[in-house]
């Protein structure tokens, strides 16, 4: 199958299962042994305990070992992925995307013996904060390390990352929704409302105000108003 009708397939995927089978076997057709996906909660990093994980091509000991442990525990991976932006990259490249290159050597040279050698590394960029990385490593050829054939992936990764998207809206909803009353305070402090202005608007008290902001506060998992202005936006529970 050519590059644009892998592309085309992905809007006929119906369910997740079949998604990330259909993403391995583009992998595998193109030559690469090993596939990584992470998509952590909305605004968070791939280190956050409810991160969305899948793998193939790699014993479950050398994908804690030099994925988990390694690269996203030693923040090798979020660091690079977040000086180069949207731009793939390759595994070997984070030796001078890194801060502690001697640690990320070492690592690299414990991986290389286990025939971990290379691949391209995708930052994925999704609606209402949800971020991801996708991976394919152990490349059969050297030709599957070029520039032109990571562009390529990249746009493949991205879309499939938008289907799951598409396919899992309630994925990651918070699981108290916010009162009516909530939203309609958190919508004002968006726009710059003050609790005075807010009471005054609503016709509420100003310790009204502080409550409902407090439970809206604990609903969203953040402890400042801006905060949870920004969060409540980006997940698209208020619109300003």
């Amino acid at each position: 199958m050519t590059f644009e009708h892998n592309l085309l397939q992905l809007g006929r995927i119906s369910s997740p299962a079949r998604l990330w089978s259909f993403a391995i076997n583009v992998g595998t057709v193109a030559g690469f042994q090993s596939a990584i996906y992470a998509c952590p909660p909305p605004h968070k990093k791939p280190t956050d305990p409810d991160t969305i994980v899948r793998y193939r091509g790699m014993s479950d000991a050398e994908f804690q070992k030099f994925a988990v442990d390694g690269l996203i525990g030693q923040g090798h991976l979020t660091n690079a992925n977040s000086l180069i932006n949207a731009k793939p990259f390759r595994w070997t490249d984070l030796a001078e995307l890194t801060s502690d290159k001697s640690e990320f050597l070492n690592l690299k040279a414990e991986a290389n013996s286990v025939g971990i050698d290379d691949g391209w590394i995708f930052p994925l960029f999704g609606p209402r904060g949800r971020d991801g990385l996708a991976s394919f490593g152990k490349p059969n050829h050297p030709d599957l390390m070029t520039n032109e054939v990571g562009e390529k992936l990249q746009i493949f990764a991205q879309m499939s990352h938008i289907r799951l998207c598409q396919l899992t809206p309630d994925l990651f909803e918070i699981e108290k929704p916010l009162s009516k009353r909530e939203m309609q305070i958190v919508a004002w402090v968006a726009v710059g409302k003050s609790n005075s202005e807010i009471s005054s608007i609503l016709g509420i008290s100003e310790n009204s105000i502080d409550t409902y902001m407090r439970r809206a506060f604990l609903k969203l998992d953040v402890h400042d108003r801006t905060s949870a202005a920004v969060k409540a936006i980006s997940m698209d529970i208020v619109r300003t």
